[in-house]
């Protein structure tokens, strides 16, 4: 069995604390959606996660509870970052970002692992076709059919571990 980790540290983030002053909307507070993902963004930097740029989709309610459900990728798998107010002090709301995996979908996952198995097995895959998405919870699989040259393999890839945005999963021969 040979483990492998589908993404780089997303889950680094996961409870970051953040606060930010409120901008004003009419009679309610809110931080705008460029200041939640510049903040999103700005601790997946520091955390040296190799995320590309982070969107949100609507300002951030300035209530306690509210949320909103942002999107960045690491290696083109997309990972959701939601970033919940926890309390407001003054003119600043306190925010904490928990990042949530998505399935790893097909393409990105047929282009991993043939990567993987590529280099492990010291050969070009040229190519690889998988049965679908990855989900993101323990134990699920997909089975993936790899082609080298005349030889063909197929391997199951399933779920080991989910820790916020990071899928590690482990390629076992089927």
């Amino acid at each position: 069995m040979t483990t492998f980790r589908s993404l780089g540290r997303p889950a680094a983030i996961v409870a970051a604390a953040v606060a930010l002053v409120l901008g004003l909307a009419g009679c309610t507070s809110t931080v705008t959606k460029d200041d939640v993902a510049a903040s999103i963004k700005a601790k997946l930097d520091e955390q040296k996660v190799g995320a590309g740029a982070v969107t949100c989709p609507a300002d951030l309610t300035a209530e306690v509870g509210q949320s909103v459900r942002c999107e960045f990728q690491v290696d083109g798998q997309p990972v959701d970052a939601v970033a919940t107010v926890k309390s407001i002090d003054g003119n600043t709301a306190n925010y904490d970002i928990t990042t949530e995996a998505r399935p790893v979908a097909r393409a990105v996952l047929e282009k991993k692992v043939g990567d993987q198995i590529g280099q492990k097995a010291g050969v070009t895959v040229d190519s690889t076709v998988c049965t679908g998405d990855l989900p993101p919870t323990v134990g699920q699989s997909v089975t993936c059919s790899l082609t080298a040259g005349a030889e063909k393999v197929d391997v199951k890839v399933a779920v080991t571990s989910v820790d916020g945005g990071l899928i590690n999963y482990s390629i076992d021969t089927a």
